[in-house]
C-alpha cells in the first residue's frame, strides 16, 4: 500500500521543494473550492434565480477575471512573485464570508467578483512554476503543478456531497474558507522570486514577437472558447437526455477530474520527451473525441470512459504555458504569455458550469 502511494506521489516528489509547496497550496484550494462549487448553480437558484440570471452572476465573474489579467502580468513583472500569490490567495477568503452572509443572488455578486479578481496572480502563478522549474522539466513541471486543480476536484464534489446531508451549502461556504486559509499559509513556506532588473525594464505590454508565439496564444484562446461555449450545455445533455440523477452527474465530474490529472502529468511528461505541438494537438484530440462520443452514443455506460478523455483538453494548455516560457527566455519573465492565454482558465472558472461543469446541476 505504501509502495502505491509512493508510486502516486512519485511526480509531485520530483518536483522541485518550491513547487511541491505550491502543489500542496493549489491542492488544497482547489479541494476547498470543489467542496461547494457544484452547486453553486442550485445555491443562486435557491436566492430566487432564475437561469439567466445564475448565467449573468458567472458573465460577470467572467469579465472581472479576463479584466485584471494583463494588469496581473504587468505586477508580476515588477514584484515578488512569492507576494503577488499570497495576496491572491488572500483575496479569495473574504468571499466566502460573503457567500455565507448572501440572501438574494445580487448580494453574491460582490463574492464572485472579488473571487475571480484574486486570479489576478496567475500570470505569477505561471512565472513562479517556470522560475523554479528545471530546465529541461518545464512540462511536466506545469502539468504535475497544474494537476493538484483536478487532483483536488476528484474527491472533494463526494466529500461535499455527503455534508449536505448534515450541513447546510451555507456552512460548507465555511469549510471552504478554512481550507482556504491553510492553502494560504502553506505560500509562506516558498522561496521569493523578485523580479531581476531586467523585468523591471520591460514595457509594461508586451506583444508576440514571433509566429510561434502568435500561433500558441491563438491556440489558447480558441480552445478556451471552444470548450467553454460546450460547457454549460453537458450538464444539460447528461439530465435531459441521459436522465441521469444529480448524484450520477457527480460521478461523472469526479472522472472527468480524474482525467484531467492523469493526462496533465502523462501529457506533460510526453511533451518534454517528444514533439510538443503533437502533444497539445494530441490532447485537444482526445477531448474533441471523448465530447462526440458523448453526443453521438447517447450512452451513460459509454459516456463513463469517454468523459474521462475529455479532462485531456486542458493538459494542452499546461504544455503550451511552458512552450512560451521557454520561448521568452532573456526576456521578460511574464511577457504576453499568461496576458492571453488565461482566457481558457477565466473561461473556466467564470462558466456556470466551470471546472468540472458536469456536476453542478446536484441538488
Amino acid at each position: 500500500m505504501n509502495g502505491r502511494r509512493l508510486n502516486l506521489l512519485r511526480p509531485v516528489l520530483s518536483l522541485p521543494r518550491d513547487l511541491q509547496l505550491l502543489f500542496w497550496s493549489f491542492f488544497l484550494w482547489s479541494f476547498g473550492y470543489g467542496l461547494y462549487n457544484y452547486v453553486w448553480p442550485v445555491f443562486l437558484e435557491g436566492l430566487n434565480a432564475d437561469p439567466g440570471q445564475v448565467g449573468l452572476v458567472f458573465s460577470i465573474g467572467f469579465v472581472a477575471l479576463a479584466a485584471c489579467m494583463i494588469p496581473g502580468g504587468i505586477l508580476a513583472n515588477k514584484y515578488d512573485l512569492k507576494t503577488l500569490l499570497i495576496i491572491g490567495w488572500i483575496l479569495s477568503l473574504p468571499p466566502m464570508i460573503m457567500y455565507y452572509y448572501a440572501r438574494t443572488w445580487t448580494d453574491a455578486i460582490p463574492g464572485i467578483i472579488l473571487l475571480q479578481v484574486s486570479g489576478f496572480n496567475v500570470p505569477a502563478f505561471n512565472a513562479y512554476i517556470a522560475g523554479a522549474s528545471e530546465r529541461q522539466r518545464t512540462g511536466s513541471s506545469f502539468g504535475v503543478v497544474w494537476a493538484s486543480a483536478p487532483f483536488g476536484a476528484v474527491i472533494s464534489p463526494a466529500v461535499g456531497g455527503a455534508l449536505l446531508a448534515w450541513i447546510s451549502i451555507r456552512d460548507i461556504f465555511l469549510l471552504s474558507l478554512a481550507f482556504f486559509i491553510v492553502s494560504t499559509i502553506v505560500l509562506f513556506w516558498m522561496r521569493t522570486q523578485p523580479p531581476e532588473a531586467r523585468d523591471r525594464r520591460m514595457p509594461r505590454l508586451e506583444l508576440p514577437r514571433t509566429k510561434p508565439e502568435l500561433t500558441l496564444l491563438v491556440f489558447l484562446a480558441g480552445a478556451a472558447v471552444a470548450f467553454s461555449i460546450v460547457a454549460p450545455f453537458l450538464p444539460l445533455f447528461f439530465h435531459d437526455i441521459l436522465s441521469l440523477s444529480p448524484s450520477a452527474i457527480l460521478g461523472l465530474g469526479s472522472i472527468q477530474a480524474l482525467g484531467q490529472t492523469a493526462f496533465a502529468i502523462f501529457l506533460g511528461r510526453r511533451a518534454d520527451l517528444q514533439s510538443r505541438g503533437q502533444t497539445m494537438a494530441l490532447g485537444l484530440i482526445l477531448a474533441a473525441a471523448g465530447l462526440a462520443g458523448i453526443i453521438a452514443t447517447r450512452n451513460v455506460l459509454f459516456a463513463i470512459p469517454l468523459i474521462f478523455f475529455v479532462g485531456s483538453a486542458r493538459a494542452s494548455s499546461y504544455i503550451a504555458y511552458s512552450v512560451l516560457a521557454a520561448a521568452r527566455s532573456g526576456q521578460s519573465r511574464v511577457g504576453s504569455m499568461d496576458s492571453f492565454s488565461h482566457w481558457k482558465r477565466s473561461a473556466s472558472l467564470s462558466d456556470p458550469i466551470s471546472e468540472a461543469y458536469y456536476t453542478r446541476l446536484a441538488r
